[in-house]
């Protein structure tokens, strides 16, 4: 009875053995004769079910990297069971996304952004009339209402005055940034939105800016809902975060498109909401059968974004602003010296930005090494492309590895390195044209905001190096400058002391 037994097992281990290994053998031919048919990128082996997730790791932009050495910069990976094809370095990104702007402008449907957005807004909306309509309009209104012209100038300094006299209060004592400088950028995007800034100890906007900054830190986590749908009925705390979160910022934003509509004057155009509703009547009035292209609904997912991304990266960058001007403060005095002598005692201001070469080579550096956008939102093929050999399917999904570009040796020499300097020629004016450089993405699916952004982000850091000499604080003399990966790359939290000069 105990051979029979053994002889049983044995029996039945050799028939799963031969079967797991002709199984695996299908497998491997189907996909390397599918590979070798249709030309696809190569890729790693994935687990079944779970795809290469294990294996991508808690800092995705670098193990992207880190696969290119081995497939190219064109490769694909499994999420889940979702085939994804990567995207990586400056010429094969800028080939993808401006070179074939039309073919790479899509977003693919997945499930969490989908239950948040309603497949609705400008930022994560898939390709398609309505979706044309809404960031052309938007675009307009951006420019119209001041988007890196001067007319806005004044409101984003009165804002900054804000900042620099809470920074002031602190006096000599060490504090931390993050929360002065999501507050004041909000409030730049809020005037634009809302045609009103908030006062810091408001309790519903501060709400909406630490909602903003809490999903910025739990958002890619909650994001595996979107390749293993599954989830939603297994809800983490992490997910059930983000819908509390979501909740807030509807209930916050709605308010405030209920508050326009009841003081609503076609004569006064006060911001953005009142652009947006004016354009709701115009087309109900002028284009009926178009009427469901501006709505309220629509509305308020592109003041979502806009005021998330109008929050979130530009305090971001800030933040990345202040560490390098505290961890290089030869640069800073070099930013200071400029200052100095081009203001001569006078408030910077965009007249003067021309003349600052060096402060503007500093800011292109800081966005190159800040790298804040890793991972763009992903794209997705309208149609069957070719990049680099390969064929792309239509209706694939891209993962666009922006943090490649910034550090790419073709592109920039010793790209590890903070050096301003590679930004001016030999004359000492600034290279303008830089391939390399692409911290607000390009193409169609570039930041709507770009324009207001680098001009918001002029004008704070000119006033804040020409108000304060800033420093690290006593205990923690060498803060790192290790990133950390989330919605945006953010530095540890860190002190600082200001000084005035």
């Amino acid at each position: 009875m105990y051979t029979s037994a053994l002889f049983g097992s044995t029996w039945a281990q050799f028939v799963l053995v031969f079967t797991t290994v002709i199984l695996a053998a299908i497998v491997i031919v189907q996909r390397w004769s599918k590979t070798r048919t249709d030309n696809l990128p190569p890729g790693p082996w994935g687990l079944p079910f779970l795809g290469n997730v294990l294996s991508i790791g808690k800092n995705p932009h670098l193990t992207f990297m880190e696969m290119a050495k081995v497939y190219g910069d064109v490769f694909c990976v499994k999420m889940g069971s979702q085939r994804v094809t990567v995207l990586n370095g400056a010429e094969v990104i800028r080939e993808a996304l401006v070179k074939q702007a039309r073919v790479f402008e899509g977003r693919p449907h997945l499930a969490l952004t989908n239950m948040l957005t309603d497949g609705q807004g400008i930022v994560t909306a898939d390709c398609c009339p309505k979706w044309k309509e809404q960031r052309r309009f938007t675009l307009q209104v951006l420019r119209n209402l001041g988007g890196g012209k001067s007319n806005l100038e004044a409101k984003m300094m009165e804002e900054i005055g804000y900042l620099l006299s809470a920074m002031k209060d602190k006096g000599s004592n060490s504090f931390n940034m993050d929360h002065f400088l999501e507050i004041s950028v909000s409030n730049v995007i809020c005037n634009v939105c809302f045609g009103r800034r908030f006062a810091y100890n408001e309790a519903s906007f501060q709400l909406l800016v630490d909602s903003i900054y809490r999903f910025s830190e739990i958002g890619t986590t909650a994001a595996a809902v979107n390749f293993f749908p599954f989830l939603r009925h297994f809800p983490t705390p992490e997910l059930k975060e983000v819908f509390q979160i979501d909740n807030a910022m509807r209930k916050f934003l709605h308010g405030m498109i209920h508050e326009h509509k009841q003081t609503y004057d076609p004569e006064l155009k006060r911001d953005f909401i009142d652009a947006y509703l004016e354009e709701i009547k115009r087309r109900e009035a002028e284009c009926p059968d178009q009427q469901n292209f501006f709505n309220e609904k629509y509305l308020f997912h592109i003041i979502n974004d806009l005021i998330f991304a109008g929050t979130e990266t530009m305090s971001s960058t800030l933040r990345w602003a202040l560490l390098y001007m505290i961890v290089f403060q030869d640069v800073q005095a070099k930013v200071q010296e400029e200052l100095d002598t081009v203001c001569n005692g006078s408030v910077p201001s965009l007249k003067h930005r021309s003349k600052l070469p060096y402060t503007e080579a500093t800011l292109m550096e800081i966005q190159r090494m800040a790298n804040i956008t890793a991972l763009s939102y992903p794209h997705k093929t309208t149609e069957s492309t070719e990049l680099c050999g390969y064929n792309i399917p239509a209706g694939e999904t891209i993962f666009v590895n922006l943090y490649s570009v910034h550090v790419d040796p073709k592109c920039w020499k010793d790209p590890e390195v903070f050096r301003p300097e590679r930004f001016l020629d030999a004359d000492g004016n600034v290279v303008t044209s830089q391939p390399g450089l692409m911290p607000f993405s390009a193409g169609r699916r570039g930041c709507p905001g770009e324009s207001l952004a680098r001009m918001e982000l002029y004008l704070f850091f000119t006033s804040l190096f020409h108000t304060f000499k800033i420093s690290s604080s006593p205990d923690n003399p060498s803060p790192s400058i290790d990133k950390h990966y989330g919605i945006s790359l953010n530095p540890s939290p860190f002190n600082v002391c200001v000084s005035e000069r």
